[in-house]
């Protein structure tokens, strides 16, 4: 799928869209739950393919993120800062374009899509925040 800068590509578990996604992975600033891993386990993961879409965003010749839609109706963005604010309402058009949130179940999705944010990413924060979306909740991690 084309805009006008961005390209979407549907992620296939082939040897190039692995190890792209790893070198996006570990170049990642922003974390909210991934931790480290090694390159087997992230093959691994990638070939379960746990989610109902996955994309990798090119702007040119250049991978710069990926996004995926949850059956939970989450949506999880993960882009390089710079593109963050041009690229965020593509993101969003598209998959509202091309995909309807599952069916709310009481306790475990909503009717409509979501977004998780670390809280040390502001450029993204801020750019949902531009195009109208609420905070809906803060999550916290209990210490071991």
């Amino acid at each position: 799928m084309h805009s006008k800068n961005l390209v979407f590509i549907s992620i296939i578990p082939t040897d190039e869209h692995i190890a792209t996604l790893f070198d996006l992975l570990k170049s990642r600033l922003h974390k909210i739950s991934y931790g480290e891993t090694d390159f087997r386990e992230h093959e691994k993961f990638v070939k379960e393919h746990p989610y109902r879409c996955w994309y990798l965003i090119k702007i040119k010749d250049t991978y710069v993120g990926s996004f995926y839609v949850t059956k939970e109706n989450t949506i999880g963005i993960n882009i390089m800062d710079e593109c963050t604010h041009f690229a965020v309402s593509e993101i969003i058009r598209f998959v509202q374009d091309n995909y309807e949130p599952l069916p709310s179940i009481k306790s475990v999705r909503e009717e409509r899509f979501a977004i998780n944010v670390p809280p040390t990413n502001k450029n993204l924060n801020k750019s949902l925040e531009e195009i109208g979306a609420t905070i809906a909740q803060i999550t916290y991690f209990i210490p071991n």
